[in-house]
C-alpha cells in the first residue's frame, strides 16, 4: 500500500530519456479535457521556442486535484509549475504547496506584470499582498440573457445602466405559465448555494458577509438580509425562478440552454458551450444589474503557480512567463477557454473575432470596475461553513422558517466554526 501510495504521489515513473543539456519541468493540470488540450497547446509552442526545456503534463482526475497536491507536498514530490484558482491560494499557501512569485518578477524586466489586469493579479495574493499564483484568464460574472425569449415578451435587451427593480420587471414578463396554471418558463435561475451569486448580491444592496478581522459572519444582520432576501424572493414571493433542484445539474441538464430560462448568471467558459447548445436561440450577456445601493460584480480567476520544491525556478518561470505572454494568451483565447488576463488583449481578435453570440463581449471587460474580490468570499467556500449556508438558504427557499431566522442561526453555527480555525492558527 505505501508503494502504490508513494509511485501515485512521485508522478514521475516512465519518464522517456532526454538528451544532455535538456531540463526536465512537471506540469500539473486538471484532468477535464479541454484543460488538458489546453495545457497541450501551451507546452507545443513553449518545447518549440525552448529546445532546452521538456515538459512532462499530469493531469489530475477527478475532485481531489487539491488533496494530491497538498499529500505531493508533504511527500516532496511536488510538480515545477501547477494549475491553481484563485480559492485556492489559502490551501497551497498554507502547505508551502507554491511559492512568492514577486522575486522573479522583480528581476525580469522582460515580463510587463503591468500589461495584467491588476483585479486579477489580486485573486493570485494572500492578504499580505504576496503573489502565488498569475492569473491566467480575466473571471467576471455576467447575466447571459436569451434574447429570443425577451423579443416574444416585447422586451429590449436590458442596458448596462439597469437596476435590480428593472430586472425584475423583466424576469415577471418573461415567466410563463400554461393553461392549467404550471410554470413553462422563468424569468431568472441562479445556483443560490454560490458565495459568487450570494456574495455581491447582499453587497450591491448595502450590506457586508464578513466582519473587518474576518471572525463573524454577518449574513444574518439586517443590511445583510436585505440583499439576501431580495435574492430569495426570486423564488418564494415572485416566484419568477424555479425552487433549486440539483439533481438537474447532476443530470447535464441546463434549463437556460434549453430555452426554459431567460437570464442566468454566468462566466466565460459558459460561451463555447452555449455557442454548441443555443444555435436555435439568439443570446447575449450583460452586466449585472445593480442593487438598491451599487453594482457590485464577482471576480475570479484561474492560473498557475510555481512549486515550492522545483529544483528549476529559472525554466519554471519561462514556462509561466509564456502562459502570461500574448502569445500563449492567443493560444488560450482561441480554445475558447477564457478572456485574456492582458489588457493590451482587451480587443484583439483572439476572442473578438467569432460572428456568433455573444455580441456584448464590452460587458465581460466593463465588469471590472464593479469588481468583488474573491477574497470576499472566500471564508464561506470551508466545506462546513459553507454546508451551514447551504442550510439557510434550503430552509428559506422552502420557507421552513423566516430568512432572519435561517441565517442568524447561521451565524452563530459559523462563527463557532471561524472560532475552532482561528485556535489552530
Amino acid at each position: 500500500m505505501l508503494l502504490i501510495l508513494f509511485v501515485s504521489l512521485s508522478g514521475c515513473s516512465h519518464h522517456q530519456a532526454l538528451p544532455p543539456g535538456v531540463v526536465r519541468l512537471r506540469f500539473s493540470v486538471l484532468g477535464q479535457k479541454n484543460e488538458t488540450d489546453l495545457a497541450q497547446a501551451w507546452v507545443s509552442a513553449f518545447e518549440k521556442e525552448h529546445p532546452n526545456i521538456h515538459i512532462d503534463i499530469e493531469p489530475v482526475a477527478g475532485m481531489g486535484y487539491d488533496m494530491k497536491l497538498m499529500m505531493q507536498s508533504v511527500a516532496g514530490t511536488l510538480p515545477d509549475v501547477v494549475f491553481m484558482a484563485d480559492s485556492l491560494v489559502p490551501t497551497f499557501t498554507r502547505y508551502r504547496v507554491v511559492q512568492n512569485l514577486w522575486p522573479y518578477i522583480k528581476h525580469d524586466p522582460t515580463f510587463n506584470v503591468k500589461d495584467i489586469y491588476p483585479q486579477m493579479l489580486e485573486t493570485g495574493m494572500d492578504d499580505k499582498g504576496n503573489l502565488y499564483m498569475l492569473p491566467r484568464e480575466l473571471g467576471v460574472v455576467v447575466m447571459f440573457y436569451n434574447r429570443t425569449l425577451f423579443r416574444r415578451a416585447g422586451l429590449p435587451d436590458p442596458p448596462p445602466n439597469w437596476t435590480y427593480n428593472d430586472f425584475l420587471r423583466m424576469a415577471k414578463k418573461l415567466t410563463l405559465k400554461d393553461n392549467e396554471g404550471r410554470t413553462i418558463q422563468y424569468g431568472f435561475n441562479a445556483n443560490y448555494y454560490w458565495p459568487g451569486l450570494w456574495g455581491p448580491w447582499v453587497m450591491s444592496d448595502g450590506g457586508q458577509i464578513l466582519s473587518k478581522d474576518g471572525l463573524r459572519s454577518l449574513l444574518g444582520t439586517p443590511a445583510a438580509l436585505k440583499g439576501l432576501r431580495s435574492l430569495i424572493d426570486l423564488v418564494t414571493v415572485y416566484k419568477v425562478a424555479p425552487v433549486p433542484d440539483p439533481s438537474l445539474a447532476a443530470q447535464g441538464i441546463d434549463l437556460f440552454a434549453q430555452g426554459r430560462i431567460a437570464m442566468q448568471p454566468g462566466v466565460f467558459p459558459s460561451v463555447p458551450v452555449y455557442r454548441a447548445t443555443m444555435k436555435q436561440f439568439d443570446w447575449d450577456v450583460q452586466i449585472m444589474p445593480a442593487g438598491s445601493v451599487k453594482r457590485v460584480v464577482t471576480m475570479g480567476a484561474a492560473g498557475y503557480g510555481m512549486s515550492s520544491q522545483t529544483k528549476h525556478p529559472k525554466e519554471a518561470w519561462e514556462f509561466l512567463k509564456f502562459i502570461l505572454s500574448p502569445q500563449g494568451q492567443r493560444i488560450m483565447a482561441k480554445l475558447g477557454s477564457g478572456i485574456p488576463a492582458l489588457k493590451s488583449l482587451a480587443h484583439d481578435s483572439c476572442w473578438r473575432s467569432s460572428k456568433l453570440p455573444p455580441k456584448n463581449l464590452d460587458a465581460f471587460i466593463d465588469s471590472l470596475k464593479y469588481g468583488m474580490p474573491w477574497h470576499d468570499t472566500l471564508a464561506f467556500t470551508n466545506d462546513e461553513v459553507a454546508d451551514i449556508v447551504n442550510t439557510a438558504f434550503d430552509k428559506s427557499l422552502t420557507q421552513q422558517t423566516t430568512i432572519a431566522k435561517a441565517f442568524q442561526d447561521a451565524d452563530a453555527k459559523i462563527d463557532k466554526v471561524f472560532a475552532q480555525e482561528k485556535s489552530l492558527e
